[in-house]
C-alpha cells in the first residue's frame, strides 16, 4: 500500500517513531479527569469508567513491559473511548503510540457517527467490499491508524451509509425500499488502488428465504455479477444466516477486491489481468450467535483456476474463560505479491476473569506488516483492572 499522505484530526505522534509525548498524555489525562468531575460516577445523564492494564509486548524483535489507561464515558448516545500507554523501556513495536482515540461514536438508532476500529465490513453482497477490516494492518495493541469513520442515516424508506478510512478508502452506500416485496442498494468505494460500483437487489421469499443479485465494476477493471439466496433464523437467545450465491467474474475484476487483507496483501491488478481467465465461482457463509456465549462467522470462496479462500471469526464465553479469534487465508495466490504463508492472517485472545474487576489475557496475532516488509508474530499479555 501506498504510503497515506495525511493524518486523521484525532492522530498523535508514534511512540515507535518519537519519543512519548507527555503534552498529549496529559491532555487527555486532563480531558478525562474533567469528564469524571462533571460525571463521577452512574450518575443520571453519564458514566465514566477506568481501566487499567499492566502488560508485556513482544513483536518480533521488540519487546516491553507497558501501563495503559483505558477511560471510557457515556452520555445518552455519545460515547467516547482512549487508550493512554506508558511502555517502560525503549524497545518499543513499530506502530506503539502514546496516545489512542480507541472510539467516538453517536448513534441514536436513526443516525449514527463511529470512529474506531472496523472489522468486517461488508458493502452491499460483498462484490466490492466483503468482511474488510482495519484491525489487520498494524500491531498488536490498537494504534490511530487502525481507526476509521463510519456513519449512517435511516429514513423510513432509505437510508444512506458512509465510510473513510486512514488508507484513503471512501464509500458511500444509498439503500432504498422501493417497496414491500423489492430494496435496491447502489455502492460506490473509491482508493488509491482502484474505484468501483455496484447496483444490488433483493426480493423477500417464503420460508425465511431471500433473494438477491448485485451487478459491480472496478473501473477500467472489469465487471462482474452474482446471484445468490440467503436464510435466517432466530429462536429465543439463538440465531443463524445463511448465504449462498454464485459468481460470474469476467478476466478483469476482482470479486471482494477490499477483503480482511487488503490492507497487507491487496490483489496485484495488473498480474491478475494478466492472466486472460474469467474465474466464475461460488461464494458461501455461515454465521451462528448464542446470547453472549457463542459467536461464529466462517465465509468459504471458490473460483475456477484459483485458489479457494477460507475467512473464519469466532467469539466464546464460558463462566469465566473468554476467547476470540481470527483466521484469513488469502485467495488468488497467483495473483498477489505475498504466498499463502506470508498473506494468511491469525489472531486470538484468551481471557480468564479472576474476579468482577480482574482479568488475565493472553493475546496473539500474526500478519505481514507492509512497514517492516516481513510477517511479524506479536504477544501481549496484560492484567487488566475495571475501577
Amino acid at each position: 500500500m501506498p504510503p497515506m499522505s495525511i493524518r486523521s484530526p484525532w492522530s498523535l505522534p508514534a511512540a515507535g517513531i518519537l519519543d512519548i509525548d507527555m503534552r498529549n498524555i496529559l491532555t487527555a489525562t486532563l480531558v478525562a479527569g474533567l469528564i469524571g468531575l462533571a460525571f463521577p460516577s452512574h450518575a443520571a445523564v453519564g458514566f465514566l469508567s477506568n481501566g487499567i492494564s499492566l502488560g508485556y509486548i513482544k513483536a518480533g524483535s521488540a519487546e516491553v513491559a507497558a501501563v495503559a489507561w483505558r477511560p471510557d464515558f457515556k452520555l445518552g448516545p455519545l460515547a467516547v473511548g482512549l487508550d493512554v500507554n506508558i511502555p517502560m523501556g525503549e524497545n518499543k513495536p513499530q506502530g506503539y503510540e502514546s496516545v489512542v482515540f480507541r472510539y467516538g461514536e453517536y448513534n441514536d438508532g436513526q443516525k449514527g457517527l463511529r470512529y474506531g476500529v472496523l472489522d468486517n465490513v461488508t458493502w452491499g453482497r460483498g462484490l466490492l467490499m466483503k468482511n474488510y477490516s482495519t484491525r489487520t494492518a498494524g500491531p498488536i495493541v490498537q494504534n490511530n491508524q487502525q481507526t476509521a469513520f463510519k456513519g449512517f442515516v435511516n429514513a423510513d424508506r432509505v437510508g444512506v451509509q458512509v465510510m473513510s478510512t486512514w488508507s484513503h478508502i471512501y464509500a458511500f452506500r444509498l439503500i432504498e425500499k422501493v417497496n414491500p416485496m423489492l430494496t435496491l442498494g447502489q455502492s460506490y468505494i473509491s482508493a488509491p488502488s482502484a474505484n468501483g460500483a455496484a447496483l444490488d437487489a433483493s426480493v423477500p421469499l417464503p420460508l425465511n428465504f431471500e433473494g438477491y443479485a448485485e451487478a459491480a465494476t472496478l473501473f477500467n477493471h472489469g465487471m462482474g455479477a452474482t446471484v445468490g439466496i440467503t436464510w435466517g433464523m432466530e429462536a429465543l437467545i439463538f440465531s443463524t444466516a445463511l448465504d449462498v450465491g454464485y459468481r460470474s467474474i469476467d478476466n478483469k475484476f476482482v470479486p471482494g477486491y477490499w477483503s480482511a487483507d487488503y490492507e497487507t496483501n491487496p490483489v496485484n491488478l495488473a498480474s491478475y489481468e494478466a492472466s486472460g481467465r474469467n474465474k466464475n465461482g461460488y461464494i458461501a457463509e455461515l454465521k451462528l450467535l448464542a446470547a453472549n456465549i457463542l459467536k461464529l462467522d466462517a465465509l468459504y470462496e471458490s473460483y475456477n483456476d484459483s485458489n479457494a479462500a477460507l475467512t473464519g471469526s469466532g467469539a466464546a464465553e464460558l463462566d469465566r474463560i473468554t476467547l476470540g479469534a481470527y483466521f484469513k487465508q488469502p485467495d488468488f495466490q497467483d495473483f498477489r505479491s505475498l504466498s499463502i504463508e506470508q498473506g494468511a492472517i491469525v489472531g486470538y485472545s484468551l481471557g480468564y476473569k479472576i474476579n468482577p474487576n480482574t482479568m488475565l489475557v493472553g493475546n496473539y496475532k500474526k500478519a505481514y506488516d507492509p512497514a517492516l516488509g516481513r510477517v511479524v508474530e506479536s504477544q501481549y499479555y496484560e492484567i487488566k483492572l475495571v475501577i
